[in-house]
């Protein structure tokens, strides 16, 4: 009654090989006596796992199911980049690289543990929100957006969804996102405040501060 076969539910962002090398640890171990509760513990430390479930299945297999975290926006701090989920956890195994084209940047302090909000506001316009690559959180009170086109709104503390769609409503009308403009502030809730900037070359450069 030797370990032959490891099956692993659940898999998206960790490998069958992580799993592999912790099971395989127990080979020569009889699979009536091998320790389940060790296993678990052990699998559970990687950063990616959310629930995990073990059993065995005689005469010789090892049933692993997973739940995995779900990445939502890549932080940034002064200690480099790190995936977290909607509520703010860090997923520190996870490789930030692989997911860089797909998830925002998020800077700021306390920015991992007040994302959840402001993205679910943003996907309300999906077609609009996709420009964003990058959002600052700022004095612990509301957001700046920096869109791919050199564009950055400036969000208020108060009342955000209503400021989001009049940005919305701004593109859907006048395409702003295409006007070079560099600066839309709404921080002020009675008027909409914007800059302009002819030079290319520095539209371009916003994206890389």
């Amino acid at each position: 009654f030797r370990i032959k076969n490891i099956d692993v539910i659940g898999l998206q962002n960790l490998s069958q090989d992580y799993f592999n090398n912790i099971i395989n640890k127990h080979n020569d171990v009889n699979i009536f006596y091998i320790n389940l509760g060790v296993i678990y513990n052990e699998i559970i430390k990687n950063s990616w796992i959310k629930e995990a479930k073990i059993e065995r299945v005689l005469p010789d297999t090892i049933k692993i199911k997973i739940l995995e975290k779900k990445p939502i926006a890549i932080w940034q701090n002064k200690k480099g980049n790190k995936l977290v989920t909607l509520n703010g956890e860090i997923i520190s195994n996870g490789n930030v690289n692989t997911f860089k084209n797909n998830f925002p940047i998020i800077k700021g302090y306390k920015a991992k543990e007040n994302i959840s909000s402001i993205l679910k506001i943003l996907e309300t316009d999906k077609n609009l929100s996709k420009n964003i690559w990058s959002l600052r959180f700022i004095s612990q009170r509301r957001w700046d957006l920096y869109f791919d086109q050199g564009l950055i709104v400036r969000l208020p503390s108060q009342n955000i969804n209503k400021a989001w769609q009049k940005i919305v409503k701004l593109q859907q009308h006048y395409n702003i996102l295409n006007l070079r403009l560099t600066e839309i502030d709404l921080r002020n809730p009675d008027q909409i405040l914007g800059k302009i900037n002819f030079d290319k070359k520095f539209i371009l450069k916003r994206k890389h501060l």
